[in-house]
């Protein structure tokens, strides 16, 4: 029991670090006046977790030795690149439409 207990915590924590990038990119843009900055994050969010899925399945398919180590440096790279790529694509956006 306890250790499903810990990897549910920990479950959570990944989440939490892959998720949290793109949604503060969010919630900057949605506080500088772009209305409509959190409703595509449904879609960025089930994309995050399938891209950082495959990237995982794809690491250990490959026989990397630190399973741990690159699940979260995975984790890291998707949820940075994909807040990177969100505000990009929303200040475009933004000034195409403007």
């Amino acid at each position: 029991m306890p250790r499903l207990i810990v990897s549910l915590f920990a479950i959570a924590v990944l989440f939490c670090l892959l998720c949290s990038p793109v949604t503060y990119v969010a919630l900057r843009l949605w506080r500088r006046g772009d209305l409509g900055a959190f409703r595509p994050l449904r879609v960025v969010w089930i994309v995050q977790v399938a891209l950082a899925c495959g990237l995982v399945f794809a690491a250990d398919s490959v026989g990397l030795r630190n399973p741990m180590g690159y699940l979260v440096a995975i984790v890291l790279a998707v949820s940075l690149g994909g807040a990177v790529l969100y505000g990009l694509w929303r200040l475009l956006a933004g000034r195409q439409a403007g």
